[in-house]
């Protein structure tokens, strides 16, 4: 059993790569697979098209198969998980059947894992040497971030490298290893990214069409979707090798087609490229010497974290509560007991009553308030899994709406934080003038 995606064929077609992802919680969604998207950005900076993804099972003749396979249609395949030290990591093994050659134990690597261990005042277990075991054809990649070492060969005519399934120690591979040698020789491509809270892929799409189609053969469009965020991703990109495009132009296409779009979404568009919701808020409270609490229950303090990952909030973070229980509700913001014991914690008067409370108890010009059924147990017919109330209180009142999420209890949380960020963001630019709706 495997997942796969494609994309359309590329004009470029040396700079092809696939990525390739192994693990049995992959492919269960037990584990969200975060490095193919991450991966999949970072080469496209460097200028690879990538064609397809991959998501393959711990078990060497599949994991063979598609590194074989991958190696058949792309210039350059990019693999991650499997490298640990248990019987289920078999990626080694599997490459090493791909190539034809025998797996040897590198001295030098196991000598690196003892290291590592001792720096840490511990002992390398006798199940770490398999790291260091490691196909015969090929070279292994120093990763200063963990025990498993990257690794690199020549499959066919394919540049082939393993990373680990960390995401950790993916990125740091993936800076000092594969930039060195794969950010160079691709076609120049001018790319932003305009960023969105709220908007599902196919509703964002329904309503830019026409934005998309006025600049079709200037600019292209794709879209990033995740935890609640969707990102238009414009590109301006040579179609041949012996195309290029001035970069003044291709600055003038990206202005033209970002202007379009921030006329048809307004303050929808909260950033670009790498704009986080987190400091695009906290810049905006600073600016206006505005001040924020937080009342949270079921996002559990997310809110006052993504906050304070900021540097230099506490100008405009003052603190928040996490009231995870109606006790804490009452005694810590002032919740009306009635209305917890008629409405329930999840309803839109107690979201309210949060925000209100959190508000007067620190003196802050705002508060964010959240109270909700992030799952997996705890839903009914009525308030499903998923329902989510958020409340803001502020100068000229309360306001609050209600959110219905998918997702497993990790995204509602998360998409109920920025969402809530964001709409605070919105709130504030509307109470100013500033708005662009």
């Amino acid at each position: 059993m495997s997942l796969e995606s494609l994309r359309p064929a590329s004009p470029f077609p040396d700079r092809i790569a696939e990525i390739i992802t192994i693990g049995d919680e992959l492919l269960s969604g037990e584990t969200v697979d975060t490095n193919s998207s991450y991966l999949d950005g970072l080469l496209e900076q460097w200028g690879w098209i990538v064609a397809r993804h991959a998501t393959v099972p711990d078990e060497v003749d599949p994991i063979a198969r598609a590194m074989r396979d991958a190696a058949d249609r792309a210039s350059l395949v990019v693999c991650s998980g499997g490298l640990g030290p248990t019987e289920d990591d078999r990626t080694f093994e599997a490459l090493a059947q791909a190539l034809g050659c025998a797996l040897v134990l590198d001295d030098d690597v196991l000598e690196r894992i003892r290291a590592r261990f001792a720096s840490f005042g511990r002992t390398m277990t006798p199940n770490n040497e398999r790291q260091a075991r490691l196909p015969a054809n090929g070279q292994p990649l120093v990763n200063e971030a963990g025990t498993a070492p990257g690794f690199q060969a020549l499959l066919g005519r394919a540049k082939i490298y393993l990373l680990p399934g960390v995401p950790r120690e993916v990125r740091w591979l993936a800076e000092h290893a594969l930039r060195p040698q794969l950010d160079r020789g691709g076609p120049v491509i001018h790319r932003r990214t305009l960023k969105t809270i709220g908007f599902g892929e196919s509703r964002l799409e329904h309503v830019i069409r026409e934005v998309r189609d006025a600049h079709v053969g200037s600019v292209e469009f794709g879209y990033r979707a995740q935890a609640s965020e969707t990102h238009i991703k414009l590109s301006v990109r040579p179609h041949s090798h012996n195309e290029t495009i001035d970069p003044d132009e291709a600055r003038s296409r990206l202005d033209r087609a970002e202007a379009d779009l921030r006329g048809v979404l307004g303050d929808a568009v909260f950033g670009t490229d790498l704009a986080e919701i987190s400091a695009v808020l906290g810049s905006l409270l600073d600016e206006r010497k505005l001040t924020v609490a937080t009342a949270e229950s079921c996002t559990g303090g997310l809110i006052g974290a993504m906050l304070t990952e900021v540097p230099g909030s506490s100008a405009y973070y003052l603190g928040g509560c996490v009231t995870y229980s109606n006790d804490a509700k009452v005694a810590l913001l002032g919740v009306s007991p009635r209305a917890l014991e008629e409405l329930g914690a999840v309803c839109e008067v107690v979201a309210r009553q949060m925000a209100e409370g959190v508000r007067v108890r620190l003196g802050s010009d705002w508060a964010i308030a959240t109270t909700g059924v992030a799952g997996p147990t705890g839903g009914s017919p009525e308030k499903p899994v998923g329902t989510v109330h958020v409340a803001f209180a502020g100068p000229d009142g309360t306001s609050a709406k209600v959110l219905a999420l998918p997702g497993d209890r990790a995204s509602i949380r998360t998409s109920t934080a920025r969402i809530a960020l964001d709409q605070l963001r919105q709130l504030i630019l509307v109470s100013s003038g500033t708005s662009e709706r």
